[in-house]
């Protein structure tokens, strides 16, 4: 009998170390998108995305020869994106929703 309560609480408390283990990592999702001017992608572009949901959060990158970007480790929640220029002015910007860990948002942003 105590050999069978010794396994239970070894069993719960492994489960609840892996289950606060899980719950301490940050919901995640993907923001893609692309830049664009009617001449064509706009290249060379420093892109900041800020999160509604997690205030401290920010991330930036470049956008590719196409205008592309893509931004791994957004928090789930609101996300907004602002596009600047070399003379650092922004150019675009836009919203998303990452609704769920995982999930992608594609945005497509228009420069004048």
């Amino acid at each position: 009998m105590k050999s069978v309560v010794r396994r239970w609480f070894v069993v719960t408390a492994a489960v609840a170390m892996l289950a606060s283990t899980a719950s301490a990592q940050p919901a995640t999702g993907i923001v893609k998108g692309s830049v664009r001017r009617s001449t064509g992608p706009v290249a060379a572009a420093r892109v900041v995305i800020g999160s509604a949901a997690v205030s401290k959060y920010t991330a930036s990158t470049t956008t590719d020869q196409d205008g592309a970007f893509t931004i791994t480790d957004a928090p789930v929640g609101g996300i907004a994106v602002k596009v600047y220029d070399s003379k650092q002015n922004v150019i675009a910007s836009g919203k998303a929703i990452l609704r769920h860990a995982g999930e992608t948002v594609t945005l497509v942003l228009q420069a004048p």
